[in-house]
């Protein structure tokens, strides 16, 4: 069998996961917008995918959500 004739899988793209400290520097609660914008190349086009990440943490319980559809970083006891 001819591997070379074989597709190659397509890339994956790399996904922007919201991390804890973009919310512990902003010292204040942000919404998902906030969030997504403070990724190079994020903004509106990455909006969707930062919600389901910042559900997933604070399933996990790394952030607080917040009423009005913010989320906040979990103060260190």
């Amino acid at each position: 069998m001819n591997r070379s004739s074989t597709p190659k899988p397509a890339a994956a793209k790399p996904v922007h996961v919201p991390d804890p400290a973009v919310l512990q520097a902003a010292n204040r609660p942000m919404d998902a917008a906030a969030v997504s914008r403070a990724f190079k190349g994020g903004g509106k086009r990455i909006e969707q995918r930062v919600v389901q990440a910042l559900s997933t943490l604070v399933r996990y319980g790394w952030i607080s959500a917040l009423p009005g559809g913010t989320y906040a970083a979990r103060r260190a006891a």
